[in-house]
């Protein structure tokens, strides 16, 4: 009986700490107005980003390509 009452009060705490989880919001909070509403600039300068980012990583994979092609 002890047991099974230990587990239903476990039970019950592990319950309520998930459906607190479930409830957050990011706008709540004196900092949730800061947050933008509208993200397609931040979108669109990752997506900027990223491109540069792939441009250089595809560039010293030419050169490390033509290096290798001189030593050979």
């Amino acid at each position: 009986m002890h047991r099974s009452v230990l587990l239903v009060f476990a039970a019950i705490c592990f319950w309520s700490m998930c459906t607190a989880q479930l409830n957050f919001t990011p706008n709540w909070g004196k900092r949730g107005s800061s947050i933008p509403e509208n993200l397609d600039n931040c979108r669109s300068s990752m997506m900027d980003t990223i491109m540069v980012i792939y441009k250089v990583i595809e560039n010293e994979a030419q050169k490390l390509i033509q290096c290798e092609k001189m030593a050979n």
